[in-house]
């Protein structure tokens, strides 16, 4: 990760004793007027709507400078106050013009993944008008290890949302449109919405239902233990605990001008660590539990017991580091408040505070970050709309922020680097349960 040192100019300062008006012009507001604007191809009874999870490229943002008589001090590098939380809320920000949607859709008795993509061209596609001239555009796409090569998605413009726009579903079958209304009939007309089994994988009932719990318990009969679920369906597309990893790159009918990251391809990751009661590395029983009576059911969450860990390194190589731990710089503080640190990283998770919150009806917790700690949100009860981010320029994947569902039990880790906001989704009180540490 790396601080995007050309935004240090773009923080914004208040003079001592002046507050930022958070009513107005408030950043989260414009996030959920671009999500509000994201249009699914085929008519609203087809998606699973709480299993739909956003990503949008992130181009630049602006942060809020210190208060008080830190208030000059625009570099986070410079920033070791860890009291003063006004030096961690975003002013504003500006997005890519990519949206990629994932989630469950449904087409008769089939119920699986699908993937949305949606772009606004940008040089050099575009002409000294801003224009593009086409009417359609051309995507290579690799979702995890399999790509479209040189036959190119051909992407259709979208009246509705004035982007170029393509759904893809893992629906095996060529009667697609047989199984939509009216206005998934019409996209796959156009071209909007198409079965690509090829590229988008998986069903829902590969990890919730009957199917999966005769897995669960099968896996429990020979191995006296849970499914592993980094182990099922790997390639899956909403696999509930690895991330997903996308290669695009946008082009003109004839392939003489790409917009593609300088040929390195963009790369986007729906990388947001949330866990719960669908989502973990394992699932057993323990009976007698700490020498107790009658048994117990578990999931495992996030752990450096175990093989989860060992596991992971297996799959990242040199890329790996522990989910719980952090890699340090030089300009953050470690778990015992040094500043620099003799470490390296940190393969824990050092825990300085624990809270109860009671977000109520309307209420938001604003998009901020942090620049030392990992913190950990814990929906207790209401719904919510987690937003997750990249403050910082992580060295895999181009800055992007993510959005999803959280219900009773779901669990989000947030890194250092990563900005974060809670939406209350209901007209009731949300309950929250936080904790963190490291700053």
């Amino acid at each position: 990760m790396s601080i995007v040192d050309a935004e240090i100019a773009n923080v914004r300062t208040f003079p001592p004793n002046a507050r930022p008006n958070y009513d107005q012009n408030n950043p989260i507001w414009k996030l959920v007027k671009v999500l509000e604007a994201a249009v699914l191809q085929a008519d609203r009874e087809h998606y699973l709507p709480e299993t739909l999870q956003h990503l949008f490229g992130l181009e630049s943002l602006a942060l809020l400078g210190p208060s008080g008589d830190d208030r000059d001090k625009k570099n986070p590098r410079q920033q070791d106050v860890k009291e003063d939380f006004q030096k961690q809320n975003l002013y504003d920000f500006i997005l890519t013009g990519t949206e990629v949607t994932r989630g469950f859709a449904r087409a008769g008795d089939w119920v699986g993944s699908f993937l949305r993509i949606a772009y606004v061209p940008r040089s050099p596609l575009v002409g000294a008008d801003g224009v593009f001239p086409g009417d359609s555009v051309r995507l290579y796409l690799k979702v995890g290890q399999d790509e479209t090569g040189s036959n190119y998605l051909i992407v259709p413009y979208s009246m509705d949302s004035a982007r170029y726009e393509i759904e893809l579903w893992a629906y095996p079958g060529r009667d697609l449109a047989a199984q939509l209304g009216p206005r998934g009939k019409d996209a796959v007309a156009r071209g909007a919405l198409v079965s690509r089994p090829d590229l988008v994988h998986g069903e829902f009932s590969d990890f919730v239902g009957v199917p999966f719990d005769d897995a669960r318990a099968a896996a429990a009969r020979s191995a006296g233990q849970g499914v592993d679920m980094m182990a099922r369906a790997p390639n899956h597309t909403m696999h509930p605990v690895r991330t997903l990893r996308l290669e695009l790159a946008w082009t003109d009918a004839g392939a003489t001008k790409w917009d593609n990251a300088n040929g390195s391809n963009y790369v986007y990751e729906f990388s947001m660590a949330m866990r719960g009661w669908g989502s973990y590395f394992a699932i057993g029983d323990s009976q007698n539990p700490h020498g107790g009576v009658g048994g117990l059911e578990y999931r495992n969450l996030y752990s450096n017991y175990f093989g989860h860990e060992g596991q992971r390194r297996r799959e990242l190589g040199a890329q790996w580091t522990p989910e719980l731990g952090r890699v340090l710089r030089n300009w953050q503080f470690d778990a015992d408040h040094n500043k620099p640190s003799e470490k390296s990283r940190e393969d824990f998770f050092a825990v300085d505070y624990m809270d109860l919150h009671i977000l109520k009806r309307a209420a938001i917790i604003g998009m901020h970050r942090h620049r030392d700690n990992q913190e950990v949100f814990l929906l207790m009860e209401g719904r919510g709309l987690m937003v997750m981010g990249d403050w910082e320029k992580f060295p895999s994947r181009d800055r992007a922020v993510e959005l999803r569902i959280m219900k009773p039990g779901d669990l989000s880790l947030v890194k250092p680097g990563q900005f974060h906001a809670l939406v209350n989704l209901l007209d009731e009180n949300l309950l929250l349960f936080m904790f963190g540490g490291y700053d």
